[in-house]
């Protein structure tokens, strides 16, 4: 699992450099850290690329992001039912972040309003073939009114992550994933020597991640001259 191979290989390393281990709920707290900003990067390229729309320049919504951070965008992309509320607001999910679209079953997209002002100007023009919805706190605000289905589309936040184990006492852990709060690191397992780059630099081991990535090929190697040894 992609929490434990991280988790293994700052250890290793930790240890290669004689600076110890790293207690697990530590690691479970800088892996999560490492996570949040790397996520806040992948949304304010995402941003970036939205201004690009309003200006013009580029095509909207998340299909016309650049290629090289679509992919782990979307890897928190969920498309959801929008719970009912009135026929002037629906409930947005718990885990939102960032919307990307609203839109009705039949495939009518809400145009979205950046605050009430907008909303409130713009919605005495609303209607079925121009729909607009604007966001506040917990709910999202539609016009015009309707008691029909609408489905969003949006950027969830990441998962807190927690490498769960069982304790053999002498700063000894077995990774333990049957633990009922167990949760692998919630990112694109692109990023996985980037995520041991950053835990590292939280121990206080500054790396660039071509040199966890060369250090990740040799204890791969050792491992296989190991495997074919015995």
């Amino acid at each position: 699992m992609l929490i434990d191979r991280i988790y293994r290989k700052v250890q290793s390393f930790l240890n290669t450099e004689t600076r110890g281990t790293l207690a697990p709920n530590r690691f479970n707290e800088f892996l999560h850290n490492a996570i949040q900003s790397r996520t806040e990067e992948y949304f304010y390229d995402v941003n970036r690329a939205l201004n690009r729309q309003n200006r013009g320049l580029q095509g909207n919504y998340l299909q016309n992001v650049p290629d090289r951070i679509l992919e782990k965008v979307q890897h928190y992309s969920v498309t959801a039912t929008l719970a009912y509320d009135t026929d002037s607001t629906r409930t947005l999910p718990n885990d939102l972040k960032y919307i990307d679209t609203v839109e009705y079953t039949d495939g009518t997209v809400l145009e979205g309003c950046k605050n009430r002002r907008e909303f409130n100007i713009l919605k005495s023009q609303a209607n079925g073939q121009f729909p607009i919805y604007m966001k506040s706190a917990d709910l999202l605000w539609v016009s015009p009114t309707t008691n029909g289905l609408m489905t969003i589309t949006y950027l969830r936040n990441p998962l807190i992550p927690k490498w769960t184990h069982q304790d053999l006492g002498g700063g000894q852990y077995a990774f333990d994933p049957t633990a009922g709060d167990f949760q692998d690191a919630d990112i694109h397992p692109s990023e996985e020597d980037e995520m041991v780059r950053r835990v590292l630099m939280a121990a206080g081991v500054n790396l660039k991640e071509k040199d966890v990535q060369a250090f990740a090929m040799t204890e791969e190697q050792n491992e296989f001259r190991t495997d074919n040894t015995n």
